[in-house]
């Protein structure tokens, strides 16, 4: 979980707990309202709708945080959600402007006048606010993609380190384990660095994605299953020796110096 997504929740949750401290003198107005071409929008409409997209939200960000995929689709509704639960306020003030100017043509000797500037201004309205919720929905996915590679780049340091302590304890099989979590934390760093998500949590699955991407050279192929085989070692029942060991974290730093991370706009790049 990196901490933009905590930051996301939070606000998420500030503006509930917003609205139900609101809740008493919203049951006072809950019938005020105005007309729009024939519908009667009240109060109670919007405030519901906010407070529904907003749940929405928060139920798709806490599923969202038990599975460790990056981007997910749980993910990217609740950034919908939450976008349009922004914008609901300000859909309905236009909406209420375009009723108030529609009601200074009702009297005109045109008939279509007062529907014609209903239509217009708040469908011009509605389009833009539209517009700034599919900018604000794509500024949040943004800012989950970096943040996540921000958060994969400092786990693949982590590994690393851990990597070669545990190497230095005798701790082969752990060593290859947090080399192996290394790689796949640069791989996640160069996949969402070209916006690329993956859509499987198999242990191999980031490798054949890379591959298929072009990420992966065609020289490195021959070494990552050399890594494969000291990863299926290292989980199996029969121990790592310290050879097989030191292969491993020797395979890590060349597959690490060998896979560019991409953009590198807002992306950590740790050192192997």
């Amino acid at each position: 979980m990196t901490e933009f997504a905590k930051m996301k929740i939070s606000f998420a949750m500030a503006l509930l707990g917003t609205l139900f401290a609101l809740h008493p003198f919203v049951d006072r107005f809950a019938d005020r309202g105005f007309l729009y071409l024939g519908y009667d929008l009240k109060i109670f409409y919007a405030y519901f709708l906010i407070a529904g997209l907003l749940s929405i939200c928060v139920y798709c960000y806490a599923v969202a945080l038990t599975t460790e995929r990056a981007h997910s689709r749980l993910e990217r509704i609740g950034n919908s959600s939450y976008a349009l639960a922004v914008m609901i306020v300000p859909i309905f003030g236009g909406l209420y402007i375009a009723s108030v100017l529609a009601s200074q043509f009702q009297y005109s000797h045109l008939a279509w006048a007062a529907p014609s500037v209903a239509i217009g201004v708040g469908g011009g309205w509605f389009l833009l606010s539209q517009f700034v919720t599919w900018r604000l929905r794509r500024r949040l996915g943004e800012h989950d993609r970096h943040a996540k590679i921000e958060q994969l780049a400092r786990k693949e340091s982590e590994s690393i380190r851990q990597a070669r302590e545990l190497f230095q304890h005798e701790h082969y099989d752990l060593s290859v384990i947090e080399a192996w979590r290394a790689i796949e934390a640069r791989l996640g760093q160069a996949l969402l660095a070209r916006r690329i998500v993956p859509r499987s949590d198999r242990p191999h699955a980031l490798f054949d994605l890379a591959t298929r991407k072009g990420i992966l050279r065609e020289s490195a192929l021959g070494i990552i299953e050399d890594m494969k085989r000291h990863w299926n070692v290292a989980v199996g029942t029969e121990p790592s020796t310290r050879q097989s060991a030191s292969e491993a974290l020797s395979t890590a730093r060349h597959i690490l110096a060998t896979v560019p991370v991409g953009h590198p706009e807002h992306v950590v790049r740790p050192t192997p």
